[in-house]
């Protein structure tokens, strides 16, 4: 990861540019690491669903990795399976001021060389 990054961005689109099948992924990717309330499901705060430029997509905190490895690398994994596109989040003083599931509607990096 990039130093200053607190968070990445996997694109419900895979390297070749396809929209990424099935549509509720997002809903299942982050159902895994949720827990159950007295509201019903809540999200983890190191993985939840937005949309980017239209594309439902899934934000990652980078932290995940050292609280959660085991969760971390199946991401990491479902992400290169499905050969998904995936770009750097906000930097780690952004993602501390900023609310908790914000609609990113501008590319900061090229999603297609993910390095994984």
């Amino acid at each position: 990861m990039l130093p200053g990054v607190a968070e990445f961005v996997i694109l419900g689109a895979t390297i070749e540019g396809e929209e990424f099948q099935p549509p509720e992924w997002t809903e299942h990717l982050c159902n895994l690491l949720g827990t159950s309330g007295p509201d019903g499901l809540l999200y983890s705060s190191y993985v939840h669903p937005v949309t980017v430029g239209g594309v439902k997509s899934v934000v990652v905190r980078v932290s995940l990795e050292f609280v959660d490895e085991k969760a971390f690398n199946m991401i990491k994994q479902f992400v290169v399976e499905h050969r998904l596109q995936i770009r750097a989040g906000r930097g780690s003083r952004d993602a501390e001021e900023a609310e908790l599931h914000p609609d990113v509607r501008q590319e900061r990096r090229s999603p297609k060389n993910n390095g994984w």
